[in-house]
């Protein structure tokens, strides 16, 4: 399996492109994903209670399993606006639809930006039409670019594979920066194969990957009201449905792994503010349940994220993550690891030099382990760091 250039428009049928009409102050706001025939199509949706109208949209969508285009504005995110936003997210739909020609039921509408403010609908319908005529098989850094908000930079990426006497590709785009705490979803990500596949399949995909890629990461703690993944199958290869239990079908699920693996950590990387990462691995625990609740306590954590922006190994702040998390921890049983070096050990702190302690934190990349000593199940978090370029983004993001 090898990564190759073309992100969501690398598997055959699909083009892409994004345009500028205007709804941010400058950059590309809107993008356009479409195949070329029917796809079969799943989705994980955001478990935010107070949800936009794209994803009730989607929703419905999704439980019918087919879809044509993905149509998705940044700088707005057409929530909290009451009838007109469900309103106006129909007539994006409807909009794309009649400039695609296919039904309204075969669109889906993403939308990430500003909370509370209504969308500019003619600016819209303009830039609707744009993408239209600019839809091309190149087209997926143009789209990866109009999703973005905060986002410094765009993210993509496309694998291929020999199947059978072909090769199946999978790519796909995503955006995120900030409200990054996902939990059956994530900020924005759209997924396109070439190989055919029921929805159910997909779902089941799905499931199985998004648990360990896009939610595994949190950058603030914040879920976003407009999160979702979105995974398009158009059959563009010729060869036959994927069988579950077969060959192809795990390749299939490493490959979709693979993509969302690295678009999770280039959301991280982006994250509003961020200069360093770090993986927080939970072990040792009496569940996976349990191991998240510690990994998210501690990779959610102010002082363990400013301890790592600052280099400094106050590993007591990650104890103390830890011990907040809820879980009966026993000091004797509990085990943490900074960098390659044991620091706390059967309710003792290790003695080490204060040069060995500094060397473990001075990395882009920093790793924390938790050995819970109550059972095997384990999990793990990719986080960032906190600095003072995530309050100055946020402090300023509607002015």
């Amino acid at each position: 399996m090898e990564s190759v250039q073309g992100g969501v428009t690398a598997p055959i049928g699909f083009a892409a492109s994004g345009v500028s009409c205007g709804i941010k102050r400058r950059g590309k706001d809107l993008a356009l994903i479409v195949s070329n025939r029917p796809a079969a199509v799943a989705g994980t949706l955001t478990t935010n209670r107070l949800r936009a109208p794209c994803v009730d949209w989607a929703e419905k969508i999704l439980r019918l399993g087919k879809a044509r285009a993905i149509v998705a504005n940044s700088g707005n995110a057409n929530c909290c606006t009451g009838v007109r936003g469900e309103r106006d997210c129909r007539s994006m739909a409807e909009w794309t639809a009649g400039a695609l020609g296919i039904p309204a039921q075969e669109v889906l509408v993403a939308s990430t930006g500003v909370i509370g403010q209504p969308l500019p609908m003619e600016k819209l319908r303009e830039g609707i039409r744009a993408a239209r005529v600019q839809l091309t098989r190149t087209g997926s850094h143009s789209a990866a670019e109009a999703i973005l908000t905060t986002d410094t930079s765009p993210k993509e990426i496309a694998v291929h594979w020999k199947i059978g006497g072909g090769v199946a590709m999978v790519g796909g785009i995503a955006k995120g920066s900030g409200m990054i705490a996902p939990n059956m979803a994530t900020m924005l990500a759209f997924l396109t194969t070439d190989l055919q596949a029921d929805a159910g399949l997909l779902r089941e995909v799905l499931r199985e990957v998004v648990p360990d890629t896009f939610n595994a990461i949190t950058v603030d703690g914040e879920m976003s009201t407009n999160d979702m993944v979105l995974l398009m199958a158009n059959g563009g290869t010729g060869l036959p449905p994927l069988k579950r239990g077969t060959k192809v079908h795990r390749d299939f699920l490493e490959a979709v792994r693979t993509v969302c693996r690295h678009l999770a950590r280039e959301i991280v990387r982006d994250g509003e503010g961020v200069t360093r990462i770090f993986t927080v691995r939970v072990t040792g625990a009496a569940g996976r349940a349990e191991a998240l609740k510690v990994a998210r306590q501690v990779a959610n954590s102010l002082l363990v994220k400013t301890m790592v922006a600052g280099r400094d190994p106050n590993w007591g702040r990650i104890a103390a993550a830890a011990g907040a998390s809820g879980v009966l921890l026993r000091p004797e049983r509990l085990t943490i690891r900074l960098g390659k070096k044991i620091v706390f050990q059967k309710g003792e702190p290790v003695r080490l030099s204060r040069a060995i302690l500094l060397q473990q934190v001075d990395h882009p990349e920093v790793r924390i382990e938790l050995d819970l000593g109550r059972g095997k199940a384990e999990a793990s978090l990719l986080s960032g760091d906190l600095t003072e370029g995530y309050v100055k983004i946020n402090a300023k993001y509607t002015t």
